[in-house]
């Protein structure tokens, strides 16, 4: 594969995986995962110098699952919180609930 074609590999990956985390579909993002690994190794053999654009616009989109991720992450923390003997929740976290946040930069 060339960079641009690993690049674009990527970028559909990062679709995939924000509509699993949005289904919150475990087996899904998991597996993206692993193959988005593979992907970052086999284009860490490339030259890709030319690519920092590209590469850039994939950080953005890397943030915007991790934040998805995080937040999918404390709604569960909430739920698991209201079963009897489940462990509290983390101090410092806030209650889940609608946010608005700003992935730019």
């Amino acid at each position: 594969m060339t960079a641009d074609q690993v690049l674009d590999r990527l970028d559909a990956l990062l679709e995939e995986e924000r509509q699993a985390i949005r289904r919150l579909d475990s087996g899904v993002v998991s597996a993206l995962a692993d193959e988005k690994l593979d992907l970052v190794r086999s284009l860490q053999e490339l030259p890709t110098r030319a690519l920092a654009p590209r590469l850039r616009d994939l950080g953005a989109g890397l943030r915007r699952n991790a934040v998805l991720l995080a937040h999918a992450r404390d709604c569960l923390q909430e739920v698991l919180a209201e079963f009897p003997g489940a462990p509290p929740r983390p101090s410092g976290h806030p209650p889940c609930g609608p946010q608005r946040l700003s992935l730019r930069g």
